[in-house]
C-alpha cells in the first residue's frame, strides 16, 4: 500500500474564509500540516492555532518556509498576484473564489502552473452542496424532463451595509464578486456554456458602496438559468427551482455545512452535512408532490480529492481545476457588460474578442 504524503501547507491570510472554510478541514484531515499562516493579527491566529509560525507576508513565508501547497484566502484583488508568486516559489495552489478578476489572469495562470508543473485548484467548494448534488442527481434521473428553466439563488436578509472590504468601493468588491461564482458555475457545471448572457447588477442599499443585488440570465438554446441574489430576503430563501416538461423541484433555505461549520459542529456528528426534515426540497407534477430527500453535502469530500490530487505522482482529478473555472470568470466579465449596456449580449462573440485581445471589464 502505498504510504500518504504529508502535503505542508501554507495559508494566506486568517479572516472569515479561513477560519471557517478550510482551517477545520486542515484540521480534520490527516494529509495535509498546516505549518503558517500569512497574516498581519498573529494573536489571533495563535488564539486558534496555538503556536503555529506566523508571516507578515507572502513574500517572508516563502523565502522563510518550504511548502507544497499555498491556500489564498486574501481579498478577490490579491487572488492573481498572490497565486502567480506562490506558483514561481514552485507551490500547489488552492485559490479561493473568484479564482481572478480577469479570465485573461486566470488563463495566464494556468499556463504558468503548467509552466511549473504544479497543480492549481480553486475552492469551489459550492460543487459540493448537498442540494446541488440532489439537482445534479435529479437531472440524471430525468425527474422533471427536459428542463426549460432553472433558478439558482442565493438571498439574504442583509438590509444596512457592512465597513468590510466585500462591501467597500473597489476592484473585486460586490455580491456578484462574491456569490456570483458560485451560482454561475454551478449553472455550467450543470448545462455548459451558454450562448448569451443578459444581467442587472445593482446597488440597492442606502449608502451602499459596491453592487448588493443582481440578476442575470444564462440563455441556452431550449432553457433560461437564472442565477440571483437580493439582500432583503427576510423569509425562507428560495435555492434552487428546476422546471422541466414532466414536473419541477423547488428547494428552500441554504446547504447547512456553512452554519455548521460557523457553529463548530464536530464532522464525526450524526448531524452533520444533513438537511434537516423540513428543509428538503420538493419534487411536483401535474397530479401529485413528494418530498425529495437532499443527498448529504460533502465539503469534507472537497479536500479529500484536493489530497489524493496532490500525492507525488498521482493520477486523481483535483475537485475543482482551475481550468473549469476560466469560463466562469468569462461569464462573470460577460455579464458586468451586458448590465452595463442593458442588452443581452452573445457568449462566443465576445469571449473570442477577449481571447484575442486579452481586454476585461
Amino acid at each position: 500500500m502505498t504510504q500518504t504524503v504529508i502535503i505542508n501547507t501554507l495559508m494566506v491570510g486568517f479572516g472569515y474564509a479561513a477560519q471557517t472554510f478550510h482551517l477545520p478541514f486542515l484540521q480534520e484531515n490527516a494529509s495535509f500540516s498546516l505549518r503558517a499562516v500569512v497574516s498581519s493579527d498573529s494573536a489571533k491566529v495563535h488564539n486558534n492555532v496555538p503556536g503555529i509560525a506566523v508571516y507578515d507576508s507572502l513574500d517572508a513565508a516563502l523565502q522563510q518556509g518550504q511548502f507544497d501547497l499555498v491556500i489564498i484566502t486574501t481579498p478577490n484583488v490579491l487572488h492573481a498576484p498572490q497565486t502567480e508568486q506562490a506558483l514561481r516559489a514552485g507551490c500547489h495552489v488552492l485559490v479561493e473564489k473568484p479564482f481572478t478578476l480577469s479570465s485573461a489572469d486566470a488563463t495566464a495562470l494556468i499556463r504558468l502552473a503548467k509552466q511549473h508543473a504544479r497543480q492549481l485548484c480553486v475552492f469551489h467548494n459550492r460543487r459540493f452542496d448537498g442540494d446541488f448534488l440532489t439537482v445534479k442527481q435529479l437531472l440524471a434521473e430525468q425527474a422533471v424532463g427536459e428542463v426549460k428553466r432553472f433558478e439558482n439563488r442565493f438571498d439574504r436578509f442583509r438590509p444596512e451595509p457592512r465597513k468590510r472590504w466585500r462591501e467597500n468601493a473597489g476592484p473585486g468588491s460586490g455580491i456578484f464578486w462574491d456569490l456570483g461564482p458560485h451560482l454561475i458555475d454551478q449553472c455550467l457545471q450543470l448545462f455548459g456554456l451558454p450562448h448569451a448572457v443578459s444581467a442587472s447588477i445593482n446597488t440597492l442599499r442606502e449608502g451602499g458602496e459596491s453592487d448588493d443585488a443582481f440578476e442575470v440570465i444564462l440563455h441556452y438554446d431550449t432553457l433560461n438559468a437564472l442565477v440571483g441574489s437580493s439582500p432583503f430576503e427576510a423569509g425562507p430563501t428560495l435555492r434552487f427551482s428546476l422546471q422541466g416538461i414532466y414536473g419541477s423541484y423547488r428547494k428552500y433555505h441554504l446547504d447547512p455545512q456553512e452554519a455548521q461549520l460557523k457553529s463548530k459542529t464536530a464532522m464525526t456528528d450524526a448531524s452533520w452535512a444533513v438537511t434537516p426534515d423540513d428543509q428538503h426540497g420538493t419534487l411536483y407534477n401535474t397530479e401529485s408532490s413528494e418530498v425529495y430527500p437532499t443527498l448529504h453535502g460533502d465539503y469534507d469530500g472537497f479536500y479529500n480529492q484536493l489530497a489524493a490530487a496532490l500525492q507525488p505522482g498521482s493520477a486523481a482529478a483535483l475537485p475543482a481545476p482551475a481550468d473549469s473555472v476560466v469560463n466562469v470568470i468569462a461569464m462573470i466579465e460577460l455579464a458586468r457588460k451586458a448590465a452595463k449596456a442593458n442588452t443581452t449580449l452573445a457568449v462566443d462573440t465576445l469571449l473570442s474578442a477577449e481571447a484575442n485581445t486579452g481586454e476585461s471589464d
